[in-house]
């Protein structure tokens, strides 16, 4: 599967300065850019504990397109704030290619991680190239059926299916490997739903990220 990509972050870049969209492929448009730029985190949104370095991302985009990202922290800051930067490196793809191949976008995350594709960039090139991810994803049902300790109860279980399928939004604290449990949740749910459902592991909580499902500390 061929994905775009493109990199949100505080660089100073063609005249711009500040959080925005620095580096893209061709296939990401302006109008791609700007609904990416107000999901992806700024100073401050990003979560980082013992457990988790960094949040994985999922959510749509614009003409049955998703994003698959990754968000961390980088260098500190250079307009002196404070702080370090936060970087976040998004995969672009169509949903239609999904559902043509069964594969969900959790496994082109792994996929992509396993590749070096979320690998940090310092400074990173204005124009990226369009990149083929893998063919083969572990199937999200053998999550459920590993032999590790069940994560969450299934009365737990069956209140956060039930409001994600009307559509309710919720915010779930676990202080541990929030993507480990992301991951063994969401091979509970439908293959419909966990081809759509939008999710931030170590996001802040914000009206102007809509995610469908935010794990926090």
């Amino acid at each position: 599967m061929w994905v775009d990509q493109a990199i949100y972050t505080s660089l100073p870049r063609s005249g711009r300065e500040g959080y925005h969209v620095v580096s893209r492929s061709r296939g990401v448009s302006e109008t791609d850019a700007r609904t990416l730029a107000s999901w992806c985190p700024s100073h401050g949104a990003l979560v980082v504990d013992e457990a988790n370095r960094a949040s994985v991302n999922i959510h749509p985009l614009l003409e049955g397109r998703m994003v698959v990202s990754r968000s961390c922290e980088g260098r500190p800051e250079y307009s002196g704030r404070g702080g370090k930067q936060i970087y976040t490196h998004a995969l672009i793809f169509e949903i239609q290619s999904l559902e043509r191949t069964g594969i969900v976008p959790i496994s082109l995350y792994l996929d992509a991680l396993a590749l070096g594709l979320f690998q940090y960039r310092p400074e990173p090139d204005a124009v990226l190239e369009e990149v083929e991810l893998g063919h083969c994803h572990r199937p999200l049902h053998l999550c459920r059926e590993s032999r590790q300790p069940a994560l969450i109860s299934p009365t737990e279980l069956r209140a956060i299916r039930e409001s994600l399928a009307t559509g309710k939004p919720i915010e779930l604290h676990h202080p541990g490997d929030r993507f480990r449990f992301v991951e063994h949740f969401l091979g509970f749910l439908p293959i419909g739903l966990t081809t759509t459902i939008s999710f931030s592991t170590s996001l802040k909580p914000s009206t102007a990220r809509p995610f469908a499902l935010c794990l926090i500390p």
